[in-house]
């Protein structure tokens, strides 16, 4: 049944009879009394296309209606109007566009974990960086110490021996001298010693200007070593360190920024060693000096006799007369006739005095030797007759010693050196900081996905005061470089061997990171 306009009831095509009638055998038509369904979704084919065989095949479902091919119509069974269900489609677009969310959302999420991850490992790294700088300039400064202090220990056993040798030139010098008193009964040996006395004379001041000149520039250079050690000790403090910290935090990243914990710093290893403090470098000065400058003598005994010549002398730092303070080098030289006591064959008296001579450098000198008391060595007593006659002639006196510099060294009362007063350690903690949100570019910072696909992360939003933390250590300690001797050697501002490590953070300096406005650590 149709309609009036061409459609089957129940149907949307356009439907016509058979024009061959009941037959189908090569007319395209199935079945008596049946109508044709024109397909409206056919394709337009060539004007001049191949016409295929007029018979439709009982199974066919579907063909294309060609123009200018008389019996190839497309026709549909009426009851096949629906397609089957293995042929439609649509059903997966839904589950499609689902699985095409998921995925954005996991690769969003995926580059925004990359680009945090990345950002931490930067940071991490220029914090290290800055702490273990900042350990190493202390070590650095340690080790500036120790060398300047040993150069002022040279430069001091330097004018200790210049004093040995102008001590023993003037003993020389005044040896000839009495030499040719002596001689004057005998006029030819007297006008040579005389010549002699000249020449040793001439020498001797010419020694001795040299000496002095010496003297001069050394203890200079002693006390600009001193004054350079506090400059040094200035670049060491919070404030110098801060700006080391940061500038190599800004060296990785202009947005990253270090800042040194000061409670780390609170405690200093070493202080100023002035004035009675100084015994130990005394002490240093004094064991560094050479055996012949320590204690030099000889005792001769004379053919034919029962008398011995004896020579003494000694270079030694001693304290002022007045002020107790020890600078003041002195040094002299003696030689006198013992003769040996008949009932103690061992033992001699000074019977005459044959040579003296002494040295004074002194920042303030006295002109006169150190006294002959209870407390001098025995070197001075065994010639001190000769001794005695050193004030009287062939003393020299320098001024321009400038005394013992007061110099740097560990401080006993620092909680470093109570803690191991014998490998005391320094500690110095860095905090590194991303301030600046958008410098971690993560999906919603660079603006990746949009609407329902718009990650929020927490540095987008960010408002406190750092967006990412990072802490690291520095331990400044004391070891010798491998490859020495076994022997130990404790620390000191006298050894440089001071070095740096990275150590762990502890927890009471981790807690000091919560002010900062952290995210995570």
């Amino acid at each position: 049944a149709t309609t009036t306009d061409g459609r089957e009831r129940g149907f949307g095509h356009p439907v016509f009879p058979c024009p061959h009638g009941s037959s189908d055998k090569g007319r395209g038509c199935v079945g008596q009394g049946r109508h044709l369904v024109l397909t409206e979704a056919a394709p337009l084919w060539p004007s001049t296309p191949h016409c295929p065989s007029t018979r439709l095949e009982h199974d066919v479902m579907r063909h294309t209606i060609r123009p200018g091919c008389p019996h190839t119509r497309a026709v549909l069974f009426h009851r096949t109007v629906s397609p089957p269900a293995a042929r439609q489609s649509g059903q997966a677009l839904i589950f499609g566009m689902f699985l095409l969310v998921i995925v954005a959302v996991l690769t969003f999420y995926q580059f925004s974990t990359g680009q945090v991850t990345t950002a931490r490992m930067r940071l991490v790294n220029a914090t290290d960086a800055a702490a273990y700088s900042a350990g190493l300039w202390r070590a650095r400064a340690f080790n500036y110490y120790a060398y300047s202090n040993r150069a002022i220990i040279f430069n001091e056993v330097a004018i200790a021996q210049t004093a040995t040798l102008v001590s023993y030139a003037g003993f020389i010098t005044q040896a000839v001298k009495n030499l040719e008193t002596v001689s004057r009964v005998i006029p030819p040996l007297n006008a040579y010693l005389r010549a002699v006395e000249r020449v040793v004379t001439n020498l001797n001041k010419a020694l001795r200007i040299m000496s002095a000149v010496e003297v001069a520039g050394r203890s200079a250079y002693i006390h600009a070593l001193a004054v350079s050690q506090d400059v040094i000790w200035g670049t060491t403090n919070g404030y110098v360190l801060n700006q080391l910290t940061n500038e190599v935090m800004k060296k990785t990243d202009e947005h990253f920024h270090g800042y040194l914990i000061r409670g780390t710093l609170g405690e200093q290893m070493t202080r100023n060693h002035s004035d009675e403090d100084r015994s130990r470098l005394k002490d240093l000065v004094q064991r560094s000096l050479d055996e012949y400058s320590v204690n030099r003598g000889l005792t001769l005994r004379i053919l034919g006799t029962k008398d011995v010549l004896v020579w003494r002398g000694q270079t030694e730092m001693i304290r002022d007369h007045d002020t107790n303070a020890m600078d003041r080098w002195q040094s002299y030289d003696t030689l006198s006739i013992h003769h040996r006591r008949w009932r103690h064959k061992r033992r001699t008296r000074e019977a005459m005095p044959l040579a003296w001579s002494g040295v004074e450098i002194a920042k303030d000198p006295k002109q006169s030797m150190d006294r002959l008391n209870g407390q001098a060595s025995s070197q001075k007593h065994d010639n001190g007759r000769a001794y005695r006659l050193i004030d009287r002639s062939g003393f020299w006196s320098a001024r321009a010693y400038l005394g013992l510099p007061a110099v740097r060294d560990l401080d006993e009362n620092s909680k470093a050196m109570r803690e191991n007063n014998r490998f005391p350690t320094d500690k110095v903690t860095v905090i590194g900081v991303i301030q600046k949100k958008n410098t971690i570019n993560t999906a919603d910072q660079t603006g990746l996905g949009a609407g329902r696909l718009k990650l929020k992360d927490a540095f987008a939003d960010f408002h406190g005061d750092a967006a990412m933390v990072a802490m690291s250590s520095a331990q400044v300690y004391f070891r010798r470089p491998p490859g020495g001797n076994e022997r130990v050697e404790y620390a000191s501002m006298y050894s440089p061997y001071w070095q740096v490590r990275l150590v762990g953070v502890d927890a009471q300096e981790r807690g000091m990171a919560g002010a900062l406005g952290t995210i995570g650590r």
